[in-house]
């Protein structure tokens, strides 16, 4: 007696619409995470370069200000941290690699305000972090659309 082994083709096309299915749920996720991970530097960022005007402010008593680093274009794209921007060489703050987002410190004698943006989903409308003395990073605006 002869038996077939192996899937029928009704089979085999049940098994490629279920992976096609989970493939349309999980790739969108994949990218929203993605994006959120790019995005992510910014508080971190904000946060170091907070702890960094408080320690200049233990030292020399005061605060300093920082235009934003170059004239970097807000993409998801890194770009390498631009040295030699007033107010940053005096900082002792530096990101650890390249950076997505434009940073600038506001100081005042008794507060700072430190601005960060970037625009991960290019669409041209900035997600916005802000950080002072008193409070750490605070997401301000978030119109990155994912």
């Amino acid at each position: 007696m002869r038996t077939n082994k192996g899937f029928s083709l009704v089979e085999l096309m049940i098994v490629v619409a279920i992976i096609g299915i989970l493939a349309a749920i999980a790739i969108p996720n994949f990218m929203t995470m993605q994006l959120k991970a790019k995005r992510g530097e910014l508080p971190s960022n904000v946060n170091g370069i907070k702890t960094a005007e408080l320690a200049y402010d233990a030292m020399y008593d005061g605060f300093v200000n920082a235009a934003t680093n170059g004239a970097i274009t807000l993409s998801k794209v890194a770009v390498p941290w631009t040295t030699g921007v007033a107010g940053w060489t005096e900082l002792p703050w530096a990101p650890d690699g390249e950076v997505r987002g434009n940073y600038a410190v506001a100081a005042a004698t008794t507060d700072f305000a430190i601005t960060a943006n970037c625009d991960v989903d290019a669409d041209g409308i900035p997600a916005t972090y802000t950080a002072s003395a008193t409070v750490g990073a605070t997401q301000t605006s978030l119109n990155d659309s994912f």
